[in-house]
C-alpha cells in the first residue's frame, strides 16, 4: 500500500500499527503521522534495531496493509 493511502486514513491504520508494534506509545502514533521515516524512527526507539531491520518490517506492514 502506498503511504500516501496509509496517511489518508489513519485513525484506520493507527490501531493496527499499535497491535503490530506494541511498544509504541500513543505519542509515537502521534509522530508517526507523519510518515513512513517517523514510523520507522519510532520502531527503532522502541525496539533497538537496525535502522534496514526497521524499514524492512515497516514497509512489509504497509505492503499487507493494503
Amino acid at each position: 500500500m502506498r503511504w500516501a493511502e496509509i496517511e489518508a486514513q489513519w485513525d484506520h491504520y493507527g490501531p493496527q500499527l499499535k497491535d503490530r508494534w506494541g511498544r509504541l506509545t500513543e505519542e509515537d502514533l502521534a509522530a508517526a503521522r507523519g510518515g513512513r521515516d517517523k514510523l520507522v524512527g519510532c520502531v527503532l526507539k522502541r525496539y533497538r534495531v537496525e535502522a534496514d531491520v526497521a524499514a524492512r518490517h515497516v514497509d512489509d506492514w504497509a505492503n499487507s496493509a493494503g
